[in-house]
Parts: C-alpha cells; sequence; structure tokens
C-alpha cells in the first residue's frame, strides 16, 4: 500500500514537472505568453499540493526551477517563473489558512514586491539586453512608480484569479472530473 502511494507521488510530480517544463519551453515560439505560461506553471503547484502535499510541491517547483534555464529559450518567463510564479501558490495555500488577514496580505505583499525587485533587476543587470521600461519614456521621471503601481494592481488580479482557479480545482474539477472529496 505504501508502495503505490510513493509511486503515485513521483509519478505525479514527474507529469507536472514534465508539462511546466513543455509550458516552459513554448514560451520561446510565444512570447506573448510571456506572462501567461510561467502563471499557468505554477498553478500546477496547487495539483501537487492538493493531490500530494506541500513538500512534494515544494521539491517539483526545485526540480522545474533547476531544469527551466535549460530548456526554455525565453529567459523572462524562465525568470518569472523561478522568482514568483512557481513558488507563490504554494506560499499562498500556507498563507491561505492563516487566521489574521493583515498578516496575511503583508506578507504576500511583501513577497510580490520583494519578487517584483529581484526580477528588474535581473533584467537591468545580468541580462542587460533586454531594457524593462522601454517604449515607457512619456512617463518622465514617474515610470517606475506607474509600473510599481500597475504591478500591485495586477497582483490583486492574479490573487483573484488563482484563489478562484484553486476553488474549481478543489471542489468542481477534483469531484466531477477525478471523481475524489
Amino acid at each position: 500500500m505504501n508502495r503505490k502511494k510513493i509511486s503515485f507521488k513521483v509519478a505525479l510530480g514527474g507529469i507536472i514537472s514534465a508539462v511546466c517544463l513543455l509550458a516552459m519551453f513554448c514560451s520561446g515560439f510565444l512570447p506573448m505568453l510571456d506572462y501567461a505560461i510561467p502563471t499557468f506553471a505554477g498553478f500546477l503547484m496547487v495539483v501537487m499540493i492538493v493531490e500530494v502535499d506541500r513538500n512534494w510541491a515544494i521539491a517539483t517547483y526545485i526540480a522545474v526551477s533547476l531544469l527551466c534555464p535549460l530548456i526554455t529559450p525565453n529567459y523572462q518567463a524562465a525568470a518569472l517563473f523561478i522568482v514568483f510564479m512557481g513558488y507563490y501558490p504554494i506560499l499562498k495555500f500556507d498563507l491561505d489558512r492563516s487566521k489574521n488577514v493583515v498578516l496575511k496580505w503583508v506578507i504576500k505583499l511583501l513577497v510580490f514586491n520583494a519578487a517584483i525587485v529581484v526580477f528588474f533587476l535581473l533584467f537591468t543587470f545580468v541580462f542587460i539586453s533586454e531594457d524593462m521600461l522601454e517604449g515607457m519614456d512619456t512617463f518622465g521621471a514617474y515610470t517606475l512608480i506607474i509600473v510599481w503601481l500597475a504591478a500591485n494592481f495586477f497582483f490583486f488580479l492574479y490573487e483573484f484569479a488563482l484563489t478562484q482557479l484553486i476553488d474549481l480545482y478543489v471542489n468542481w474539477f477534483r469531484k466531477k472530473i477525478l471523481r475524489k472529496k
């Protein structure tokens, strides 16, 4: 009995890793999905948490994060997955259990804004060929503030959408399609 459980966990982790890596590879020839593909790959970590547990989801995230830069031709999508989209659904799952709503949102916003800074610094100093603020000259001195506010607005949209997707997966897909309680 225990051997079947471990083989299921390993198989599911391998399948989810493969789907994540395939999606991330596709970001090379679907550049218009730079943000959607890492978001989808990150959502698959929710499947690992729900079907197995948090530790296996973390192991899957680490495996995908290690292989992603080697397989993904789109470094922006790979960095986005590694810096935020890959681990945030795992963190969200833990934070949403907290009863302290204010502390939960402070942590979420701190994590997101730290990820934005790391992402921006990566593409400013490491991947110098890409200018993150290209085409934003019309905003002048307020460019960084406007981009930061827009990013935080989209974080709230992402948070809402992720909450809805988790609810849809747990309360509808698992029950109707997978026939699990």
